[in-house]
């Protein structure tokens, strides 16, 4: 590879570039801080044409018309974007957006960048929760009439035709596919079985820093995310805490983040009288992960559960419902988390009122968070990501 100051990086998202309105924002802004103090020279390009923040690690573009990757006129601005600035490597955050993902294999043709595809959740996000989404996508008599084994597989069936077709083309308009975590190659699999297996490499996404040592902490359970139900199963957040508020009398619940659900949680805390409940929005959530002694997730899949390690590198505690197959690969069950059968809120109450009024024990779960989180530092994850480029950087071909 040349030297990093010559070689340049080029983002692509749909999304505001906004570090703190999602992960694949945020993810986005970790890898080109590191990247920029590496010494490359660093692009971000958004579809979207308002909300961004301004970043001190290289330079953002993005269209003025709406419509996002779906305005031709965007795609053709990315198109003169790439032609301008002729990036050695093309990061692609969305790979499933297909408008964009055809525009920069066009563009790989005739600019010969190394064009990389970066998985950003769960490939099994459907599969999991088949019934769930039934309910969601289908009128009313149609999901009646489909709720049976038979019905369900008929769906998962139709499913996986689309998802395989996806899946081949992300594949062959890439130059690499980047997964999130080696379980995720078992789910691939599912789908295209070994096809172009030599294109797929995992990578995790990364945190900044860890904690040096357990910081005092607050009887102060917590959860931070986006609040939703179909992803995120915000819906048993005060399922969960109705059940243990009581034995756990001198402790708060504090939840950070913004997103739909939020108008129904304040809603259900008043109508159910629910105490010591604290709903903080859309905030920063660094400051809450340093108090809590104990983090919760209660999602249904995610790509990578940032959260989960953010907070783990701040020392708390986490019990997270077992939903996804990268959990077991990320943490380490009864020693840095509790993992718990998914959606069972009783069972995540009863080990969570457990382990609060276990001092000993959380304070070692605690510790090994710590620990464990050092897996995922940007320092160690970028090591990653430059021994890749050194492997498969095509420069002296452009």
């Amino acid at each position: 590879m040349a030297g990093r100051e010559q070689v340049s990086i080029f983002f692509t998202i749909t999304q505001a570039f906004d570090p703190n309105a999602g992960g694949v924002q945020r993810t986005t802004f970790k890898l080109g801080k590191y990247f920029t103090e590496q010494g490359f020279r660093v692009y971000y390009y958004s579809f979207t044409d308002h909300g961004h923040v301004t970043s001190k690690y290289g330079q953002l573009f993005f269209p003025t018309e709406k419509g996002k990757d779906k305005n031709p006129e965007n795609v053709q601005h990315l198109v003169e974007t790439l032609s301008k600035i002729q990036p050695d490597i093309v990061i692609n955050q969305m790979p499933y957006n297909d408008e964009l993902r055809e525009a920069l294999f066009k563009q790989k043709g005739k600019l010969h960048y190394l064009l990389l595809g970066c998985l950003r959740n769960s490939l099994f996000n459907f599969k999991s929760n088949v019934r769930d989404r039934m309910q969601q996508m289908l009128p009313g008599l149609l999901f009646t009439l489909l709720d049976h084994a038979i019905g369900r597989n008929i769906i998962l069936f139709r499913h996986w035709i689309k998802h395989r077709r996806d899946l081949k083309n992300i594949i062959d308009q890439h130059d690499f596919f980047i997964l999130l975590a080696p379980p995720n190659r078992d789910e691939l699999e599912y789908f295209v079985g070994k096809y172009s297996a030599h294109k797929i490499w995992a990578i995790p996404n990364s945190i900044p820093y860890v904690l040096e040592k357990l910081p005092p902490k607050e009887k102060t359970i917590l959860h931070v995310g986006r609040l939703n139900v179909q992803q995120k199963r915000s819906d048993l957040l005060l399922e969960f805490w109705e059940q243990c508020h009581e034995e756990l009398s001198e402790w708060k619940f504090v939840i950070v983040g913004d997103g739909p659900y939020l108008s129904n949680l304040r809603e259900k805390i008043e109508a159910q009288n629910l105490p010591r409940v604290h709903l903080e929005g859309h905030q920063k959530p660094e400051a809450y992960y340093k108090e809590a002694a104990i983090f919760i997730m209660p999602s249904a899949y995610e790509g990578f559960p940032n959260t989960l390690i953010e907070a783990q590198s701040h020392g708390c505690a986490s019990i997270v419902f077992d939903s996804y197959a990268a959990l077991h690969w990320i943490v380490n069950n009864e020693k840095d988390a509790l993992l718990i059968p998914a959606f069972n809120t009783k069972l995540m109450a009863h080990r969570t009122i457990a382990l609060a009024l276990e001092s000993e024990q959380l304070t070692a779960m605690q510790r090994q968070a710590l620990l464990n989180a050092q897996r995922f530092t940007i320092d160690t994850v970028g090591e990653i990501w430059l021994e890749f480029f050194d492997r498969h950087l095509r420069h002296d071909s452009k």
